[in-house]
């Protein structure tokens, strides 16, 4: 039998039968020794509840001090390690907020409305300070550098330009009209902050971003350094975030088209591929404005997740490939993955919730996501003889079987009446399946799947082999769907032609 490669990554181009693979719920794995193929697929972490903040949804999460805390609708949130929450006090707007801290001190600020500071001793306490609210701000997104709090502002009263300004060293409630600096190597607004890893303070606009050092002294202590500009700037500020090494973000330069870039001290690496960018691309100015990241590592992988108005692409560093996440909404109807942050504390990774209060914890032996099954799929490049017929004998998708759950029943109370009993339903995932279809128009169109048992819980010999595959007259795009909540390994395509 002929291998055939299935462990792609996402990559659908404008133009179907070019390239049209899906890859949801799935992260394309490349072994770093000899295996049973040259890439399999891992299925993507579950969601296990930790706690729970009632019905609103998370407007952004931070952890300090190894303490979690969450912006949850109009209430700010302490999530303890043992799974609790308690409520911190108000605070005001709908939008992301943008959060940073000095170790003492949690800032907090509703972009163009509103700042807050948190400290253990002194609670939750709304900036007042006049120079703040008259002069410098309203903040846009703030973060944290050499004691200072730093903001930036577009439109204010200090200067006829964009300006950053600062805290007061080690107290975020206190501010100075003078405190401020502006962009020197280009005048186009500032888009976002970002201090990196290494403790470098970045302000970034639409076109460019510029490097500013710490000089001390009595006056607005940063100075941009001499000939250290990047010639491309930030769309979105909440995609700015450390990972891999550097730091990624949502942009581009004068006259180009979004994509996604890593920023390291050596240059800078477009780490979207083309499809990646036509999402970009067919968005709107406002949708990637509001585009923001998370990331996380597990199990050898490196990931950052671009959440997007409906979908969520997530990137992995140790394999360079893409993939899909997906969630189902509260009524069952499917959506872009539900997470909307990650925090690490108390030895999980966190989660935060677009669509209620809750937060959770990812777990890769989780295969659920609050009690609901994860779909997962995958399609394969368009595969083709050279525009010559042939006909597919066999194709064996090789997972790993035998994961079906222990079998027992359930009741589903209350009780429906008429009610007879023994019509209890047996556990989704008893004898797991995947679906197999497949396309002959480039992936437009999928026919009806044929099923093929995963096995039941033990049988681990069980293959997954189609006959009778039918003639491939040009191309042919396949598909594979599982939908049990059940391991998902898939570690092989073949195909047998005649």
């Amino acid at each position: 039998m002929v291998e055939l490669p299935i462990a792609t990554g996402f990559y659908e181009d404008a133009n179907k039968p070019i390239a049209s693979q899906e890859c949801i719920n799935f992260i394309p794995q490349i072994p770093q020794a000899n295996a049973i193929s040259r890439a399999q697929l891992i299925g993507s972490d579950g969601i296990e509840q930790f706690a729970t903040t009632g019905n609103s949804s998370s407007r952004g999460g931070h952890v300090m001090g190894g303490i979690a805390y969450s912006v949850n609708g109009n209430v700010f949130y302490r999530i303890n390690s043992d799974g609790t929450t308690t409520s911190l006090g108000a605070i005001t707007g709908t939008g992301r907020v943008s959060m940073a801290d000095n170790g003492i001190q949690i800032c907090i600020v509703v972009p163009n409305v509103a700042g807050y500071i948190y400290s253990v001793s002194g609670g939750l306490q709304l900036i007042t300070d006049t120079d703040y609210i008259n002069t410098l701000g309203p903040s846009q997104q703030v973060v944290f550098k050499d004691g200072y709090f730093i903001h930036y502002n577009n439109v204010n009263n200090a200067s006829n330009k964009p300006i950053f300004f600062i805290s007061n060293v080690n107290d975020g409630l206190l501010y100075n009209a003078l405190d401020f600096g502006t962009a020197e190597a280009d005048p186009d607004k500032i888009t976002g902050l970002h201090v990196n890893g290494a403790k470098q303070l970045y302000v970034c606009g639409d076109e460019t971003m510029q490097l500013y050092q710490n000089i001390g002294g009595a006056d607005f202590p940063y100075q941009a350094i001499s000939g250290a500009t990047i010639q491309k700037g930030i769309d979105a500020k909440f995609s700015l975030i450390d990972f891999d090494g550097g730091f990624v973000g949502v942009g581009g330069g004068a006259n180009d088209q979004p994509a996604i870039w890593k920023f390291t001290g050596g240059g800078l690496q477009k780490i979207s591929t083309t499809a990646i960018d036509n999402i970009l691309q067919q968005s709107t100015q406002a949708e990637i404005e509001r585009i923001y990241t998370s990331t996380y590592s597990a199990f050898g992988g490196f990931f950052v997740n671009f959440h997007m108005k409906n979908r969520c692409m997530t990137y992995d560093a140790g394999t360079g490939l893409w993939h899909e996440r997906k969630s189902k909404d509260l009524e069952g109807r499917p959506i872009a993955w539900r997470v909307n942050g990650i925090i690490n504390a108390y030895g999980f990774n966190l989660v935060t919730d677009n669509q209620d209060g809750r937060i959770g914890k990812l777990d890769r032996d989780i295969y659920e996501e609050y009690g609901i099954a994860v779909n997962r799929s995958v399609s394969t490049i368009p595969f083709q003889n050279q525009g010559e017929r042939i006909r597919v004998a066999k194709i064996r998708l090789s997972c790993e079987s035998g994961v079906g759950l222990e079998e027992k029943q359930k009741s589903t109370f209350p009780l429906k009446f008429p009610y007879t009993f023994g019509d209890d339903d047996l556990i989704d995932g008893v004898d797991p399946q995947v679906s197999m279809s497949f396309s002959d128009d480039g992936g437009y169109t999928f026919g009806n799947g044929v099923r093929r048992s995963l096995g039941v819980e033990g049988n681990y010999r069980i293959q997954q082999v189609w006959f009778r595959g039918g003639q491939i007259a040009n191309v042919r795009v396949y598909r594979f769907a599982f939908s049990d909540p059940v391991k998902c390994v898939v570690n092989k395509l073949e195909a047998q032609f005649a």
